[in-house]
């Protein structure tokens, strides 16, 4: 019996070490970035959001090998490109962060085939995610570090905030009540993530709410939800 037990296991193992060593390894075509690479893969290349390495980094989303999606490329001098790309070359709206004659500059705008195209000016926000949400609204009151979240139904403030969750990136929660959440030492720019349920007005079901914003300019922000 223990024998029969010793030879399944070692079969087991043996099986599972062929997988494993038989997978085709994940490659990232881009040369400055190939020496390494962890995130998802298809097909044997990069594929999905990951992190790859080499003489420079890039972490974000690739499509068959090649930087494609929304990433951020960090060159060996410190250069940095936060922004979108097409094929492994910077296309579309993004912010190329460098230094001239020793002073930190930016260089925002359209990118077309890896090369800056037009100036334009970007927006204060960005709301990256609103599900579940009738109305909402962002507004800058005045200069400042601090950020508002208000939650409203119908007009009025929602007392029935269910199962609350959020992330921020910065800043520390000093007043939270039942329908409002006041961040302050913030740092710009700013995301934060809100989840939670609420109950709705004829039904009294409960129902899901999801929000993501990023805020770019500074100042003191007033983040409004209606339900």
């Amino acid at each position: 019996m223990e024998k029969k037990l010793v030879l399944i296991f070692s079969s087991i193992l043996f099986f599972c070490f062929t997988e494993l060593y038989s997978q085709e390894p994940c490659k990232v075509l881009k040369q400055s970035i190939a020496e390494s690479y962890v995130g998802k893969c298809k097909k044997g290349l990069a594929n999905g959001k990951g992190v790859a390495k080499g003489i420079d980094k890039y972490e974000g989303s690739f499509k068959n090998g090649l930087p494609h999606g929304k990433g951020k490329y960090v060159w060996s001098n410190g250069d940095i490109y936060d922004g979108y790309w097409k094929e492994g070359m910077r296309d579309g709206e993004g912010s190329f962060y460098y230094k001239k004659n020793g002073v930190d500059s930016i260089k925002h705008g359209i990118w077309k085939n890896d090369s800056y195209f037009k100036k334009i000016t970007p927006s204060p926000y960005v709301i990256t995610k609103s599900l579940g949400i009738a109305r909402s609204s962002v507004i800058r009151l005045m200069n400042g570090e601090k950020v508002f979240v208000m939650f409203k139904q119908n007009g009025m403030s929602n007392h029935n905030v269910l199962n609350l969750q959020y992330i921020q990136s910065s800043g520390s929660l000093y007043r939270n009540s039942e329908s409002r959440l006041e961040f302050e030492n913030i740092h710009f720019p700013f995301t934060i993530q809100v989840k939670y349920q609420f109950l709705m007005p004829m039904s009294g079901k409960r129902a899901d709410a999801e929000f993501e914003i990023e805020i770019r300019e500074a100042g003191v922000w007033e983040i409004t939800f209606n339900n």
